[in-house]
């Protein structure tokens, strides 16, 4: 992670990519996609959030069109 990196929502990248935010989730958990664990500040339910780094992302991608 580069530091000041643009960080994207589970829900912004499955809207870039064209997915359901239930498949960036799996991509995430199989270790496909690398995102980073933070904490939600107030709000009710679930304390903790995902962030996706604008390179993680770039190299996910370029992974994907070498398959």
């Amino acid at each position: 992670m580069i530091p000041n990196e643009k960080m994207y929502s589970i829900k912004e990248v499955a809207g870039m990519l064209a997915v359901g935010r239930d498949t960036v989730k799996r991509w995430i958990d199989n270790g496909s996609l690398e995102a980073v664990k933070l904490p939600k500040a107030g709000g009710k339910g679930r304390n903790t959030t995902w962030r996706i780094p604008e390179s993680s992302l770039k190299r996910f991608l370029e992974r994907s069109k070498a398959a």
